[in-house]
């Protein structure tokens, strides 16, 4: 999609003037014929020429033309149409196509989903020399071949490609593929030490899914012994940042891991975390440690879990939220 041009020093050069020919200049400026505008919501129609560049295989506007048929933006939805037009563009190079093209055989937004296109369109985008304008596009195609390969989805699983797609997506800033590198190192390779390390670079990149794996190695001592501390710590930042499995885990972890006798009402306000995201297992041991709580007590866990909730998972320890 081309870069939306400046266009205030034209309007403020025309601003004195009456004429109507001069509006019809401004407007020609502002609704340019790749429909640039018309994707960034600024125009109120189509104009013949966006439709009459994309017939002509322009990749600009085709694209452009594509994004208004696949979202129903000032034209009836489309989404044959808008394949139609992304297939041209992604046969032109065009990045932004291509991933488009590549998420729609993925999802089967047309018809049955077709994985082995998918991972075709992945793998033009993915190996083309990364382009900082369309970078987010590449990195993102890096990241889903990747994890296409790892699961066998378009074909056979392929771990060295794997391996090789996610981190180069990883090496190029993407938050999730070292969290799969990570998941690839403990399921196939049993590899816990080069998986923690994977995991820690997602959790890094504040993704709460690798903060849980850690997490959960610690606890299940996957690195010879179980470590409550540190498995404390890193359940608690993917907890704060509303990761419901991890809230769960939390709670599970103080339950069964207490010296001395659990904190029934921090357990609670995990749990009702957890069951607020609908987190069925969350919801029935929330009944089962109701009912070993005093009615005081009950509450006090209530009134603390609605807090907890309130603040986006932020401030939920009962210690620093008592009167």
């Amino acid at each position: 999609m081309r870069t939306l041009l400046p266009i205030f020093i034209p309007i403020i050069t025309l601003l004195g003037c009456s004429s109507q020919l001069l509006e019809n200049e401004v407007s020609s400026q502002i609704f340019d014929s790749w429909c640039d505008y018309a994707v960034a919501g600024q125009a109120d129609n189509v104009t013949q020429d966006c439709i009459d560049n994309a017939n002509q295989g322009d990749e600009d506007a085709a694209t452009n033309l594509a994004y208004l048929y696949a979202k129903g933006m000032l034209v009836e939805q489309d989404i044959h149409r808008a394949m139609d037009l992304y297939r041209v563009a992604a046969e032109k190079g065009m990045p932004e196509a291509q991933y488009s093209l590549a998420e729609m055989y993925r999802s089967g937004k047309v018809g049955k989903a077709n994985p082995k296109l998918a991972r075709y369109w992945y793998q033009q985008l993915a190996s083309q020399p990364i382009d900082m304008q369309f970078s987010r596009y590449q990195v993102d195609a890096q990241f889903m071949l990747g994890l296409m390969y790892f699961e066998g989805q378009g074909g056979a699983v392929d771990l060295n490609s794997a391996e090789h797609w996610l981190k180069q997506s990883s090496d190029n800033g993407h938050k999730e593929a070292p969290y799969i590198l990570g998941q690839l190192y403990l399921e196939q390779y049993h590899n816990p030490q080069q998986a923690l390390d994977w995991y820690k670079v997602s959790a890094d990149r504040k993704f709460a899914p690798a903060m849980h794996q850690i997490g959960m190695i610690y606890v299940n001592g996957q690195l010879g012994e179980v470590e409550v501390v540190k498995a404390d710590f890193w359940l608690q930042q993917a907890a704060a940042l509303g990761l419901a499995e991890a809230q769960v885990d939390l709670a599970t972890l103080e339950y069964n891991h207490r010296d001395d006798e659990a904190d029934l009402i921090k357990i609670y306000i995990w749990l009702a975390a957890a069951k607020h995201q609908g987190n069925e297992i969350a919801a029935n041991r929330l009944q089962m440690i109701s009912q070993k709580l005093s009615q005081p007590q009950l509450n006090q866990a209530q009134a603390l879990s609605l807090h907890c909730i309130q603040s986006l998972f932020q401030q939920c320890q009962a210690a620093t939220l008592l009167p």
